[in-house]
């Protein structure tokens, strides 16, 4: 099924880069324009309160001449006042670097007067503009003129010299609106590249994602289907490292518990097999004739209470490997325990000439547990010893430095130094010993309670359990 873009890392990261950079350009856009506007906007009242002041004292000082020029038209302009009798660029002067204009209207947006160094018909535009505005011209302020020559500030005041003659004050800021049109232009294009850039970022940030979870997932893949290899990935990235080699290990564990599963499941098959055989052959003997009744049943009984044994202990230990924890806790003196298992193997003992020999603390051995569980290792460990003892098979049980310790121990021929390391291994045969699961069983449950079975070389078999924090019920 094909799924939305959206579903892949790539987009997500370009969108949600494209997200951040949007609504950065998008406070920077805004900051700047309203940090401009408020700039030019206090500029030009500034100078036009000043150049209005200044002016208005320069003409109420001076006598109105009656001196008349030609205007562009040529006809006779009307009396100009003081305008040409002072030297205009000390009040012209402002801190925004922009032209100013001063020129004087009659009440019907007539120009009458102007500077000489001003452009007639550029102050003709903004007098139209004015015009089509009717902006008053006797109180006008800070009013936006826009025309074909410029972008224009303006205010005016009522002429003290000339009667029905309005001095107006503009301020060209055409410069200022176009570095401001500029910078917002130059915002623009530097959003577009930087779009451009979000793009490659966002695809190279995606592929060094995909590229190790693809390699991951592979891996996983073939896991899944049995290939439990190490791969040895290396990536750029320590948290892609950790995760690869945490697969490594998980690989190697898994193809270590498969190699012990087919093993086992080996084994189990020939340890099956075995007493179905013999049972079979002992059945097809009586029913032939060839062989005795009595006898063969005795051969049947026996390997089918093997075969039952065998079948038990699976049971057992698959039971053990099942659960997480252990069921039915309580607390338990071992001593108690370890010499109940004993008199159960006692009439075995005997039977072989072999002594049972105690070696218990004289104060209780306490540790919370399933009783149960101790009492199958034990079993298992007592048979193993008497199996291999010769004349002894000492028991002991003690508590201390916060651990509590079980050993049981045979005068036999011991464990071959070759054995130790697979000893408590599933059907494990050693030199001279048998295959099967009892060991195994004990080493299950030892871990079961956080707890280890150990075995020591010989002369003599020597066993023992061993479980931390006396008394303390495991999690």
């Amino acid at each position: 099924m094909k799924r939305h873009p959206l579903h892949h890392i790539a987009p997500r990261v370009f969108l949600q880069l494209l997200a951040l950079l949007a609504a950065v350009f998008a406070c920077i856009f805004l900051a700047f324009n309203l940090f401009f506007k408020n700039y030019l906007d206090v500029n030009v009242r500034s100078q036009l309160d000043a150049i209005s002041a200044n002016m208005t004292a320069v003409v109420s000082a001076t006598p109105s001449p009656d001196e008349r020029h030609p205007d562009a038209d040529g006809t006779q302009a009307p009396a100009r006042g003081a305008l040409r009798e002072h030297d205009l660029s000390l009040v012209l002067k402002n801190t925004i670097r922009s032209e100013a204009r001063v020129f004087n209207l009659n009440g019907s947006y007539v120009l009458t007067d102007y500077d000489d160094a001003d452009d007639p018909a550029e102050l003709k535009l903004l007098a139209a503009e004015l015009q089509e505005r009717q902006a008053p011209l006797d109180s006008a302020r800070y009013v936006h003129a826009v025309t074909s020559a410029g972008d224009y500030y303006v205010s005016s005041i009522t002429d003290p010299v000339l009667p029905d003659t309005y001095m107006v004050f503009a301020l060209d800021v055409s410069a200022m609106r176009s570095l401001w049109n500029t910078v917002n232009a130059a915002l623009a294009a530097i959003m577009a590249a930087a779009l451009l850039i979000c793009l490659a970022v966002a695809w190279a940030i995606a592929g060094s994602v995909t590229g190790p979870v693809r390699q991951l997932s592979a891996f996983a893949e073939s896991l899944g289907g049995g290939d439990f290899s190490r791969r040895g990935l290396r990536f750029g990235d320590e948290e892609f490292n950790e995760l690869a080699a945490a697969m490594d290990s998980a690989a190697e564990r898994l193809g270590a518990y498969d190699c012990e599963q087919r093993t086992f499941f080996q084994n189990v098959s020939h340890e099956l097999r075995t007493p179905l055989m013999s049972i079979r052959c002992y059945a097809e003997g009586i029913s032939c004739g060839v062989m005795e009744p009595a006898s063969s049943g005795a051969v049947i009984l026996a390997e089918t209470d093997r075969l039952s044994g065998l079948v038990e202990d699976l049971l057992y230990i698959s039971r053990i490997d099942r659960t997480p924890a252990p069921d039915k806790m309580q607390q338990i003196d071992l001593r108690e325990t370890v010499s109940l298992c004993a008199t159960g193997q006692a009439a075995v003992a005997q039977k072989n000439g072999i002594a049972l020999q105690y070696d218990f603390d004289a104060q209780p051995v306490l540790f919370t547990c399933n009783e149960n569980h101790f009492c199958r290792a034990v079993d298992n460990l007592l048979s193993n010893a008497l199996r291999y003892a010769k004349g002894g098979a000492p028991l002991s049980c003690h508590a201390a430095a916060g651990a509590v310790e079980i050993t049981v121990a045979d005068d036999g021929p011991g464990v071959a130094p070759e054995d130790l390391p697979h000893v408590f291994e599933r059907f494990y045969k050693g030199r001279g010993g048998k295959a099967g699961i009892g060991l195994a069983i004990v080493r299950s449950v030892a871990e079961l309670y956080g707890g280890t079975a150990t075995a020591a070389p010989g002369p003599g078999g020597r066993f023992t359990l061993r479980f931390p924090d006396k008394g303390k019920t495991p999690a």
